[in-house]
């Protein structure tokens, strides 16, 4: 056992010795392992990971609207009771603005569209369309929004102060282009949709509005048309009753009037209403349907229920310009007015690029590599001729 143990003591001391011997083999191994690593470095390129930023509109883009959205506060403060469907207009903001641009980058549409354009996925490489496309879409799935954090610091660790695009690249010219293409088509696809949205919901308003002047116009007609029937039903029972009253000769008005004495000496009059109407007396009564029969048409809407508050609605629906103001200040607006409408901007010229798998951890790991592989190599050549 002595022995044993004095032999491998000597194995050890033999494979140190012969790897120290072979040092400057083991060196140059390493050292061709490390040019390797660095040549292949720079003919696979690896992937960058690219981060880059998403700006608001700066404030005095967001007081361009600034009139827009007062009259729309405005009419929905005065409104608001009656459920106005002016509610259903949007104030434009840059949060508003900014929603709606991260919405259509979310889609992937037309990132999809800037990977094909600007062929950041090489379409040579594949022999079937679908195989190509599928890639692409897979790829743009990779695009990430990252949402501000810690904005004003008072947390420990990092701060992102803006929403950022973070996407793994191998082209920096190309992604930037692809970047800036990207910006340019989510801001017109928002000017059409804000443009669009506006125009339908606009013109629905002034359906809306023209439903509702045809209902009041038909609810004025009815209230004429019921004081038409409600005169001559009143005519008729006048007549009927001043012809009773003529038949007994009853000339004046002969309804009982019973007079009580209170305590303080004050009289009290009890009116007995519940005898014909025709114990009123003719002269009363045709006196009634004199009156009746000579009211011109501004006197019969006088006495047309309801006629003066359905009038009144009219006249304030007619009257109401808010549709025209606002559909004046929206055209006035970037939107329609100004070729340089911006929902929010990309600031791809600021991209910060970060290498997936830097130079540095590469030379590194080859040169471990070299030295693990250049003992191994030195240790079983050595085993090798001494068998020989």
């Amino acid at each position: 056992m002595k022995k044993k143990i004095e032999s491998d003591e000597i194995d050890l001391i033999e494979v140190i010795i012969n790897i120290w011997n072979k040092k400057l083999k083991i060196a140059a191994i390493t050292i061709v392992f490390m040019v390797l690593s660095v040549a292949l470095y720079f003919i696979l390129k690896p992937p960058l990971k690219a981060k880059t930023e998403i700006l608001p509109i700066t404030i005095f883009e967001d007081n361009l609207y600034s009139s827009y959205n007062l009259l729309i506060e405005k009419i929905n403060e005065n409104e608001n009771e009656n459920e106005n469907d002016i509610l259903n207009l949007n104030e434009i903001n840059r949060e508003y603005l900014l929603s709606l641009f991260q919405e259509e980058l979310q889609t992937k549409e037309i990132v999809i569209e800037a990977i094909k354009k600007y062929q950041l996925i090489d379409q040579s490489k594949f022999n079937d369309e679908d195989e190509y496309l599928e890639v692409v879409e897979k790829y743009a799935l990779k695009l990430n929004l990252l949402r501000p954090i810690n904005v004003d610091g008072n947390k420990r660790g990092g701060t992102r102060l803006n929403w950022t695009i973070e996407f793994e690249i191998n082209d920096q010219e190309k992604w930037e282009e692809a970047l800036s293409f990207i910006e340019n088509e989510i801001n017109k696809n928002i000017q059409n949709y804000l443009s669009l949205n506006f125009s339908t919901t606009l013109n629905n308003l002034k359906l809306l509005d023209q439903f509702k002047l045809e209902d009041l116009n038909q609810k004025i007609e009815f209230a004429k048309n019921d004081y038409g029937i409600e005169t001559r039903n009143r005519l008729a029972f006048l007549n009927e009753q001043a012809s009773i009253a003529r038949e007994l000769n009853i000339k004046n008005n002969t309804l009982e009037v019973e007079n009580f004495n209170t305590s303080s000496g004050g009289v009290i009059s009890n009116l007995q209403t519940a005898k014909p109407y025709y114990m009123r007396g003719y002269s009363m009564i045709e006196k009634e349907i004199e009156l009746i029969e000579s009211r011109d048409n501004k006197n019969k809407d006088a006495f047309t229920k309801n006629l003066l508050d359905l009038e009144k609605q009219r006249r304030e629906l007619l009257e109401n310009k808010s549709l025209e103001r606002i559909e004046r200040l929206f055209n006035s607006s970037p939107i329609i007015n100004g070729n340089n409408f911006k929902a929010a901007s990309i600031i791809y010229k600021d991209t910060e690029y970060e290498a997936s798998f830097s130079l540095v951890k590469a030379i590194l790991i080859s040169g471990i590599f070299g030295v693990i592989f250049g003992m191994f190599y030195v240790l079983v050549s050595n085993a090798i001729q001494q068998r020989k």
